[in-house]
């Protein structure tokens, strides 16, 4: 998807410059609803918000240099067809600059800052998976390990297994002694894939295993695994054993995201549920409840679209958020607004030991852009 090993983020954690700020841009360049110019003037808009932030403040001057290369990179690299979002982190007194692609659509945002601002990407690795996908034969195999659009060979796997045959006698063997001893040397290879797999497994652990081979042999493939292994055995889909690595890498990511938009359909199902139920009341739907359930303490599970953008206000004493209020009702702190509240909201439910669960594929939120489970039955109706 776009950081494809906790070694890229630990060097963006890590990047501290001493004496300039660090720009951080995410933008939606999803090419199926902006054009090319439409994105370039939320770009343009997300700049003028900045400045007038910034105006007058001498710190600001290393930025504009970023801005300006963003600004080109934009105009002369952006391909809108190919990926969903962008996100750009640039430092240009310090000479640093990275681009990562993304398949997913990010909120808008441009945050100036003393290192980069990479809450949203952990956000969106959040729900990447470590995926396994193994592809075999009556004689090979090959054993992938995948995290975000990066895949690698991990193990190959050969063995001595005789062809089928359909005339009778062999060595001396009866049709049916041959047919017997070729299937058991069939399972013995594959109990030697299911052992190997586990090896990976409690080595490196990963989150889904994908199979690929012909369909009447995964039945029997899948019986040879290891209980740990079926747990996470998550489907399966035909390929040969020469296919290209970058076919098993697009199945595999096929069917992540296949099971992903299923899981992410029966969660928001869930709570539509729940909030339209007079004698549960267990769900909340909408930016004004979710806020007001945080504010309560009484958010189990924190569910949005990941490109859901709202303006808000918060403490920032005590953390309220807020929507229309001035002052909070806790404390009396002037309330601080800002462009985008979601990204607050996140904090305080993650202070707050919710689960947070970005929504990537599913439509189903679309006109909210954001809900909850809660832990407990209602929302207070109070002024936010």
């Amino acid at each position: 998807m776009l950081i494809n090993s906790e070694k890229q983020l630990k060097e963006l954690k890590n990047f501290q410059p001493k004496s300039c700020l660090v720009s951080s841009l995410y933008l939606n360049t999803d090419g199926s609803k902006f054009s090319k110019k439409e994105i370039e003037v939320i770009f343009k808009d997300l700049i003028k918000e900045k400045k007038s932030e910034f105006e007058g403040k001498r710190e600001f001057n290393d930025v504009l240099e970023d801005i300006k290369k963003m600004e080109l990179y934009i105009s002369q690299n952006l391909d809108i067809t190919k990926n969903k979002g962008i996100v750009i982190f640039s430092c240009s007194k310090e000479n640093f600059w990275q681009v990562y692609e993304l398949n997913v659509s990010p909120s808008n945002l441009f945050v100036v800052d003393k290192n980069p601002y990479i809450r949203p990407l952990l956000i969106i690795m959040s729900k990447l998976h470590k995926i396994c996908t193994v592809i075999f034969d009556h004689r090979k195999a090959k054993i992938f390990q995948i995290f975000g659009n990066e895949i690698v060979l991990k193990e190959e796997i050969y063995d001595e297994t005789p062809k089928r045959i359909k005339i009778a006698g062999y060595r001396g063997f009866d049709e049916s002694r041959v047919t017997e001893y070729q299937e058991n040397k069939i399972i013995e290879h594959y109990k030697k894939i299911s052992d190997k797999l586990l090896e990976i497994y409690q080595g490196e652990k990963f989150d889904l295993l994908f199979v690929g081979a012909k369909q009447e042999d995964i039945n029997q493939f899948v019986e040879q695994l290891h209980p740990y292994l079926k747990k996470v055995y998550s489907g399966s889909f035909h390929l040969p054993i020469d296919a290209k690595e970058s076919d098993v890498l697009r199945k595999s990511l096929e069917l992540e995201k296949k099971i992903e938009m299923e899981n992410e359909k029966k969660l928001i199902e869930q709570i539509r549920t729940h909030a339209s139920s007079k004698t549960s009341e267990m769900a909340v739907i909408g930016i004004k409840d979710t806020i007001r359930a945080l504010n309560e303490a009484n958010v189990s599970k924190l569910v949005f679209n990941l490109d859901f953008s709202y303006s808000g206000k918060y403490c920032p004493s005590c953390n309220f958020l807020a929507l229309k209020e001035d002052k909070c009702p806790n404390c009396g702190t002037n309330l601080i607004r800002v462009p985008n509240i979601v990204f607050k909201v996140i904090d305080v439910a993650t202070e707050k030991n919710a689960e947070i669960y970005p929504v990537f594929y599913s439509g189903e939120l679309n006109q909210e852009g954001i809900g909850a489970l809660l832990r407990h039955r209602g929302v207070m109706k109070m002024t936010v």
